[in-house]
């Protein structure tokens, strides 16, 4: 079985430091940026545009496009206005997060009557608590299968 390598877990007086200057006001601006990155390629995705597409609507140069999209950029009113004008949307849309609908809700209950044989399984995590076991088989999901 291949291992599986786990991303170590790395401390640093430094970077705890520079995490701890953060005030609430920055990790909101922050986080209003990655909203309005994430919604405004979501709108061009939707209307099939590439960034080109889009760029030459707005007109700015794609390379500004691909900035708008990193989450960094710190856009005016102005240019929200602009890009909700091409979009044919209110400003308000480019700041909400999208809301997941959900379309369909389906669920299912697989009941297997008998097994020939157990299924070997295996899970390089740990788990947090005891699973049941049943009869002579060693696992959950030959108890569960069993």
């Amino acid at each position: 079985m291949k291992q599986i390598n786990r991303a170590r877990k790395h401390s640093s007086s430094l970077l705890k430091d520079l995490l701890a200057e953060i005030t609430p006001a920055e990790k909101d601006r922050t986080q209003t940026k990655m909203v309005v990155a994430a919604r405004l390629e979501d709108f061009i995705k939707a209307n099939r545009w590439s960034q080109n597409d889009f760029a030459g609507k707005v007109c700015k140069a794609p390379s500004e496009i691909t900035k708008w999209l990193s989450g960094t950029h710190n856009f005016t009113i102005d240019t929200l206005t602009d890009i909700a004008g091409v979009l044919n949307i209110p400003v308000c849309e480019l700041l909400a997060p999208k809301q997941v609908e959900i379309i369909n809700r389906v669920q299912y209950k697989v009941v297997v009557k008998h097994v020939l044989q157990p299924i070997p399984y295996s899970t390089p995590y740990e788990v947090p608590y005891d699973l049941p076991k049943v009869g002579n088989s060693s696992g959950y999901l030959s108890g569960l299968l069993g």
